[in-house]
Parts: C-alpha cells; sequence; structure tokens
C-alpha cells in the first residue's frame, strides 16, 4: 500500500494567504526615534516579570521606527520598553507596541510574543525637531520628540540586541488553562547603525481609558536620538515555560 503523504500545514493562517511568511525578517532603511526617560522602581517591577531582574536605573524607552521590511511591507512603530537581566545576561524587555500594519501585529504576537496592538501614528522631521504622536480611539496616548542638536556615534544607541517577550495565548475554553504561557527569546543580528543625532527630547504619555500608558510616572526624560539602521530578525526560543513550573 501507498503510503500516505503527510498534510503540510501553513505557516500561518488562512491556508488560502497566509498572514506571514516565516522568518528571518530583513529590515531595512530604518528610520527611528528614540527617548530615554526615568520611572520609579515600584513601576517598572510590576511591569517586567519576575524572572527578569529590571535595570538598577528604572530606565525605560519609547522608540518610534518607521520600517521597511521583507514580509511585512512599511509600517510605522511605537514601542515601550525597558532594559535589565535574564540569568545574568542583558536584555531588552518589550512591555508595549502600537503599529499600523496587520501583518506585524499578527507575527509580532504568535510567533514571539510581542504585545502589539494597532493604533495611528507619525515620524515627522521638521526644521530641527523629529517628533511622533500616537493615538488610538481618538486619544493621543504617546507624543514625543527630541532635538537634533549634535551627531553622535553609533555607540550612544548601542545595547543588546536579545529581547524578551511575555508570549500569552489563552484556551478557547474560559475553564482551560492558557494554550501559551512563556517567556520567548529573540537576538536580532546583522545590526547596522547609521547617522545618530542626539540631544534634548521631551516625553508625554496621554490619558485613555482603554490604554493606560499615562499610569507610568515619567520621573525625568535624559535625552533623544534619531538615527538610521539595519537588521535581521530571526525566529527564537521558549527560555521559560509558566506552564511546566512546578
Amino acid at each position: 500500500m501507498a503510503k500516505k503523504k503527510a498534510q503540510v500545514l501553513p505557516y500561518s493562517m488562512p491556508a488560502l494567504s497566509g498572514l506571514y511568511p516565516t522568518p528571518p525578517f530583513e529590515y531595512r532603511e530604518v528610520s527611528q526615534l528614540l527617548v530615554a526617560f526615568e520611572t520609579d522602581a515600584s513601576t517598572l517591577r510590576k511591569l517586567v516579570p519576575a524572572q527578569v531582574t529590571p535595570n538598577k536605573d528604572n530606565l525605560m524607552f519609547v522608540s518610534v521606527a518607521d520600517f521597511l521590511c521583507s514580509g511585512f511591507g512599511r509600517y510605522l512603530e511605537a514601542h515601550v520598553f525597558t532594559t535589565g537581566t535574564f540569568r545574568r545576561r542583558p536584555v531588552n524587555f518589550s512591555i508595549y507596541l502600537v503599529l499600523d500594519n496587520d501583518v506585524a501585529i499578527g507575527a509580532g504576537r504568535e510567533i514571539w510574543g510581542f504585545p502589539k496592538k494597532f493604533g495611528r501614528l507619525n515620524l515627522d522631521l521638521e526644521d530641527d525637531v523629529v517628533s511622533s504622536q500616537v493615538e488610538r480611539g481618538g486619544r493621543t496616548i504617546i507624543d514625543a520628540s527630541m532635538h537634533l542638536e549634535r551627531l553622535g556615534t553609533a555607540d550612544d544607541v548601542a545595547g543588546t540586541p536579545e529581547w524578551i517577550a511575555h508570549r500569552f495565548i489563552p484556551n478557547v475554553s474560559m475553564d482551560a488553562p492558557p494554550d501559551i504561557n512563556q517567556l520567548t527569546s529573540t537576538v536580532l543580528t546583522n545590526i547596522e547603525v547609521f547617522d545618530v543625532y542626539k540631544g534634548a527630547g521631551t516625553l508625554k504619555f496621554g490619558d485613555s481609558p482603554a490604554d493606560r500608558l499615562c499610569e507610568i510616572p515619567i520621573k525625568n526624560v535624559a535625552g533623544g536620538f534619531y538615527f538610521e539602521s539595519q537588521f535581521t530578525l530571526g525566529d527564537g526560543e521558549v527560555v521559560h515555560d509558566y506552564l511546566k513550573e512546578k
């Protein structure tokens, strides 16, 4: 008897037109605004899972990027994140993202667990100021800007290429535990940074009943950066599984 061929499942749904292809994803022509700020230790501790130790300076970051990516196309993305250590190595931890591309939202949430939501945003360079406003539900929830005061170097925006995210997918049944509850890790590769500008920055989190970024205290804005880059986003690995905890 002839053996039945194993069914080859699509990498992503729907079967007739998968939402996204397989990694790696190549990012090119990236323009990015980055604003660093200090929050309070108790808030940062609540935003970061117990397995990650927050940085001692209570620093957080808001980045807004104009991406051109294989598999996703062109889109704008705002990212709230912090840095810390995981198993004694430096990592970034992703807290909140808003973007305007359904393909990148689906892939980011399903593959890695990045907490992405759909919204509307801009990234503008006018005179000597780079600015961005992020809106959801008719409310401006992020307003960030920086002054192009002087040239910097790639070292000014260098950091760990490893990203930790909390990947959580509930069960279809309310009475069952989640299908997935884990920390994932992915490491960016082939990173190149060009034309770094640095200067004073401003940052405000707007009030909204749906997006509670305003509950994150901004004690001090440490400065801003504007730069171009390119990198590769590959697949990742599960580094902690909450469902297997004893």
